[in-house]
Parts: structure tokens; C-alpha cells; sequence
């Protein structure tokens, strides 16, 4: 009988508040409630009984009564048979501290730190369980057997090369509704703690967990279920010891901070990051030996070749020193400490980040950043508030726009003045616009040199990019890490009534991704060029200030998007190191202004007007294969010129004097 009852503890589904599901939840609470002497006999039913109910109670905040019902249950377990609860180890803490602001489970949490030897004389503390790992049928308990069969047949029979089909159908049934994303832990747990595979397995081509793992996560979109997931996979790390753990608990980690760090460098950060972070914050009390245990677990995976060595990772130029520092201070044995870099002069231009008030807009964060939570169900102290959801994609169609305007611009006496300052002959671009398919990847304009006159021409890259449209960009396979951010990006931007703050969010995720992975520059700025639409025919002033100041009428959402991409670019153009990612956003500005011209007078006005970084525009003209600054200026300025005559004269001697030997 017992075993019948825990085949159908199994059957409650987490995440799950369908009808069917909760009358189930009812019958197994009443059930126990009744038979509480019976149930009470057999240690593993009355574990798994308290694991299910803690992990299913913070689904139901919408029907107090079941969770008053399974919250009493759980707690009378915990208290009155707390030494065969024990059993569960780690995971039962990390059930506690996602419920430990439930009222019924508070006074429970604060006797197990504070006071543990109330809940059983054996009971040394919580790193007494913390120590101890969590056998594999409790982690299976909370996966039902539909779904572990469908886990089991991508993981045992597909290859890394097609499972994606199939983990989308996996996740349209089983994670699609909002209240399913409690359970993104609980399948984290089962692939690490449960699914080990076979030697046969791991010598295929069979898709490997920590790939699986990789695309799981790109699902995740609210950042405390991803701080719930960041934890679940990197959990056996806080508290490794060889002698009681498994290293196959510990090698989908391992793998994928290192197998990301060529083209996805900006996750193999963010793994390390959280794992520093987790050192010091998962429990301040235990900290040393947090930090001791997960460098034995990575010194344990190098002994036993699940990677040869962390140096490639700690020697790859994409990683930041700050990373770096942090592979130093969790794995002291495995790497040698960080020089400090020898600071070299900088400009007054570059001395400081850049500070306008449009950076209010959108603050700067990072990948992962600290999750604010004000939640009853927000984790205790103990629990990292850490980590940012993980994306997907999806079609729309696409616009050339022509990178010269067509008509030419009168000269007037500022621009007169302009012109005898700068030695131009005249401040024009060609009046038909590019003569041949040659022309069109760059804009020529005139310059002296001792008197003659010479053609310049700003040429984006030796190798013009692909005309593709949305739909193939969402098709390029270095976007599978975006997950859906570009589908909401491209949607929202063709909705009838486009949420500029949610694209502009969008916009920021989508240029901080790209600026730290290896994802395709053309398949971006075809994707982020969709916002050049004839389509988008709105106003909001409140974005154009600097237009509505000169009197002009535009294009508001785009340019208001413009703003986005703008401020999402300055966050890595204000640095004073020439970074990878720094080159990869400015390249990105470039093909952005050679799909819409607009981009490059836009941000000369950000990096110069608004900033005051005029080194920031240098950067980015330096971008180009072949022109100058001055080339750059005389196209730039314009087009300001044409579309915005009397902005242009607002700013003009600010980038004059800006740039007075250009």
C-alpha cells in the first residue's frame, strides 16, 4: 500500500493548478490527515510526503484552504518525525527556504537555524544537512512519470543536433503556463541529481545534459525563477565532498561554463559570477567552507577529466578581469592570481562613464543581475536572489533603406562658416543619391589636402553584409540563445499599439547578449532594423526631447527606439579599453547606419551632445574599413542638416569644438 501511496505523491504535479491536479492535492492531504498513525510508520513515505507538500504549497497562494491544509500537514511531519525527514539532505533546505515566508512555515525555519536541536536531539544544525545529498528518488518524486519518459527519450535517443524540436514540444505541454515555472527547478534537479548516462550514452552523439540545460534555461523569463534554476544547477557545488558525492552531479556544470566561453562568453561569466556571489552569500556563516567545496568540486572534474584544465577559460581574451579575479578567488589551486592591469592615460573624455539624463530610461545591469523580490514567497536569507530570465525567436519582414539622402543641402552662413573652418568645399552629400551597386555601402564627401580637392568615402567593412530578411535572421542558428526575446522584440514592434518601454527593454536585452557572444552581426541588424518600418507612424515626444526643443516633427517611436539602442550602445563605448564587446556594439552601430543613415547622425549627437564622450564617436567612425572622422562628420552632420535645420544649428559649435582638429 505504501508504495501505491508514493506513485501517487509522484502524480501531483508542481506548477500544475488545474482542476484534476488540485482535487488530487486535496485526496492525498486528506488522505494523510486520516491515516496520519499509519503513514507515520514508514520513514521514506513520510520524507517524500513533506517534500511533495513543500514544493506544491507555493503553487496554491490563490486557494488558501489546500495550502493552510498542506502547510499544517508538512509542518507536523517536519516537527513531530523530523529525523526521517532528514533523510531528503540538501534539498529539503532548499524546499524550507522557498516556503519559509508562508506563516506556517516561519516559526519551523528560524527553530531549524537557531534552535535545531528542538526539532530532534540527533539534529546538529542545518549544515549537518546541507552536507548530506539528496537521494535520487526525491528528486524524481517531483516529475511525473509522463514527463520523465519524455525527458529520458530526448536524453537517451537524440542527437545534439535535433533534440530542439522536441524540448519545445516538451515545454509547450509541460512549462507553459505561468504557474508552471516552478518547476524549471525541479527538472534542473532531476537531469543533475537523477539522470545519469551511460558510458554508451556519453560516447554518442546524443545530446549532452548540460546542451539540454543550456536550451532549458533560454525559457526562463522571470528573474526569481531564474535565480531558482541558477541554483538548482549549481547547488551540489556549495556543498561537494567526494566521499559522498557523485562527480556526475557536478559535470553539466562544469561543461557549461566551459564549453560556452568561445561564443557565448558572456554566460560562462555569469555562471562564475553567481558562483562567486553564492560563496559569500549563500549563508555568510559557512561561507569558507562554501568557497572550499566548490573549488574541490572543480579541482575533483579536472582530476577526473571531465575538462583537462580552467585555464583556457581564465586565459580567453573575452573574459573580463573581473571574472578572472573571481576564477582566482574560488579556484586559487587551479589558477594563477590576477595581474593588476598598469593604468594608462586616458583622455577627460573617457575618464568617467558618461551621465545624461537619458541613461534613466534603462539602467545599466548586468546579464544576471540581484532579483528584487517583494514576495511572501520571495526566499529566505540563505537563498541568492540572482540571475535574469533566458530567452527564443520568430519572423517578420524587412526594409532597405537607402544610406544617403537625396536631395543636397543648400549652404548657409553657419555652414559657410563650417566649411572655411574645416576646409570643405562644400558640407553636401550626392544629390541622386548612390550611382551604381558599388556605392551603396558607402557615402563620399570631399576633403582638401593642399589645396586639391579628394574623394573619401566611408566604407562599413571589406565584405558588404548579406541582404536577408527578419525571417531568415530569426533562422540563424547563432540566435538559439536569445530564445524569445527576439520573437517579443519583433512582435511587439508590429503590434498596433507598440509598448515602447517593453521594446526598449527588449532592445537592451538583445545589444547585451550580442555584445558578449559569438551571435551573427548581419542577422542582428537586419532584426533591430525592423523598427525602420514605413509602418511605425507614432508620436511620443517624450523620447524626441532634443527634437521637440529644435520644433521638429518625426518619426516618434523610432526614433524613441533609437534612444534604446543608443543607450544600451554607450554602456560599452564609454569604457577606455578597446574590448571585444565594445568592437562588436560599435560594428553594430555601423551596419545599423548603413541600413538607416539616421543612426550614425543619432549618435554623434548621444556621444557628443548628450554625453559629452566625444571619443565615443571616434571609436565608432574607427570602425570602418576604409574614411576618416571627417568623412564621418560631413555625412553625419548632413543629414542632421537636412532633416533637422535648426537642431543643427544648436549643436554645431559643441561638435565643433569637440572635434577642432578633424
Amino acid at each position: 500500500m505504501d508504495q501505491v501511496v508514493l506513485a501517487l505523491t509522484r502524480q501531483v504535479r508542481s506548477g500544475d493548478v488545474t482542476q484534476g491536479n488540485v482535487k488530487l492535492c486535496w485526496l492525498m492531504v486528506r488522505f494523510a490527515q486520516a491515516n496520519y498513525v499509519w503513514l507515520s510508520t514508514f520513514p521514506v513515505l513520510v520524507a517524500t510526503t513533506v517534500y511533495m507538500l513543500g514544493r506544491v504549497a507555493l503553487d496554491h497562494s490563490r486557494i488558501p484552504d489546500l495550502r493552510a491544509a498542506e502547510c499544517e500537514l508538512a509542518t507536523r511531519l517536519l516537527r513531530e518525525r523530523f529525523h526521517e525527514c532528514c533523510m531528503i539532505g540538501r534539498d529539503l533546505v532548499r524546499m524550507l527556504q522557498d516556503v519559509a515566508r508562508i506563516p506556517e512555515f516561519h516559526d519551523l525555519w528560524q527553530d531549524m537555524l537557531q534552535r535545531p536541536q528542538s526539532l530532534s536531539p540527533l539534529f546538529a544544525g542545518i549544515e549537518q544537512l546541507l552536507r548530506t545529498p539528496t537521494p535520487p528518488m526525491f528528486l524524481a518524486n517531483r516529475i511525473t512519470y509522463e514527463m520523465e519518459s519524455r525527458l529520458r527519450f530526448i536524453l537517451e535517443n537524440l542527437p545534439a543536433t535535433s533534440y530542439s524540436r522536441n524540448l519545445m514540444w516538451f515545454v509547450q505541454r509541460c512549462l507553459s503556463t505561468p504557474e508552471s515555472e516552478s518547476l524549471f527547478s525541479d527538472l534542473i534537479r532531476y537531469i543533475i541529481g537523477v539522470f545519469h548516462p551511460s558510458n554508451v550514452v556519453l560516447a554518442s552523439n546524443v545530446v549532452p545534459r548540460y546542451v539540454f540545460l543550456g536550451g532549458l534555461l533560454r525559457f526562463i523569463r522571470s528573474p526569481v525563477v531564474a535565480a531558482n534554476a541558477k541554483l538548482a544547477l549549481f547547488y551540489d557545488w556549495l556543498f561537494y565532498d567526494p566521499k559522498s558525492d557523485t562527480i556526475m552531479n557536478i559535470e553539466p556544470g562544469v561543461l557549461i561554463i566551459a564549453q560556452s566561453v568561445d561564443k557565448y562568453t558572456f554566460m560562462t561569466a555569469s555562471f562564475i559570477e553567481f558562483l562567486a556571489y553564492e560563496s559569500d552569500a549563500y549563508s555568510p556563516e559557512l561561507a569558507p567552507a562554501i568557497r572550499g567545496s566548490i573549488g574541490l568540486a572543480m579541482q575533483d572534474a579536472v582530476e577526473k577529466g571531465v575538462i583537462p584544465s580552467i585555464m583556457p577559460i581564465y586565459e580567453h581574451p573575452r573574459i573580463e578581469v573581473d571574472i578572472r579575479q573571481n576564477l582566482y578567488y574560488l579556484f586559487p589551486q587551479l589558477v594563477p592570481p590576477v595581474l593588476e592591469p598598469v593604468p594608462s592615460e586616458a583622455s577627460a573624455d573617457d575618464a568617467e562613464p558618461a551621465k545624461n539624463d537619458d541613461a534613466m530610461l534603462l539602467d545599466p545591469t548586468d546579464m544576471l543581475p540581484p532579483a528584487a523580490v517583494d514576495s511572501e514567497l520571495a526566499p529566505e536569507p540563505l537563498k541568492p536572489a540572482v540571475e535574469l530570465p533566458l530567452p527564443k525567436a520568430a519572423p517578420q519582414p524587412a526594409r532597405t533603406v537607402s544610406a544617403a539622402p537625396k536631395t543636397s543641402i543648400a549652404l548657409d552662413p553657419v555652414s559657410r562658416m563650417f566649411q572655411e573652418e574645416f576646409g570643405m568645399s562644400d558640407i553636401a552629400l550626392a544629390s541622386e543619391g548612390p550611382t551604381d551597386a558599388d556605392n551603396t555601402n558607402g557615402i563620399s564627401d570631399t576633403t582638401a589636402k593642399g589645396g586639391a580637392l579628394e574623394d573619401v568615402v566611408l566604407v562599413a567593412s571589406a565584405e558588404p553584409l548579406p541582404e536577408i530578411s527578419v525571417e531568415q535572421a530569426l533562422e540563424d542558428t547563432s540566435l538559439w540563445l536569445f530564445g524569445s526575446t527576439l520573437q517579443t522584440f519583433v512582435d511587439s514592434v508590429a503590434a498596433a499599439e507598440p509598448d515602447v518601454k517593453q521594446i526598449g527593454g527588449s532592445v537592451k536585452e538583445i545589444v547585451d547578449m550580442f555584445a558578449q557572444s559569438e551571435a551573427s552581426i548581419s542577422a542582428i541588424t537586419r532584426i533591430l532594423a525592423s523598427i525602420f518600418s514605413d509602418s511605425l507612424d507614432m508620436e511620443d515626444a517624450e523620447t524626441n526631447a532634443e527634437l521637440a526643443a529644435a520644433g521638429e516633427s518625426s518619426d516618434g517611436l523610432e526614433h524613441d527606439l533609437l534612444h534604446y539602442i543608443l543607450t544600451a550602445a554607450a554602456d560599452y563605448a564609454h569604457t577606455t579599453d578597446m574590448t571585444n564587446s565594445t568592437r562588436r556594439v560599435l560594428q553594430l552601430l555601423v551596419q545599423l547606419t548603413e541600413t538607416k543613415v539616421d543612426v550614425g547622425f543619432c549618435w554623434l549627437l548621444y556621444s557628443v551632445v548628450n554625453a559629452g564622450k566625444p571619443a565615443q564617436y571616434a571609436r565608432y567612425v574607427e570602425q570602418y574599413a576604409e574614411g576618416t572622422l571627417q568623412a564621418a562628420l560631413v555625412r553625419d552632420l548632413g543629414v542632421l542638416q537636412e532633416q533637422f535645420p535648426g537642431l543643427f544649428y544648436t549643436v554645431l559649435p559643441q561638435i565643433y569644438a569637440a572635434f577642432p582638429d578633424a
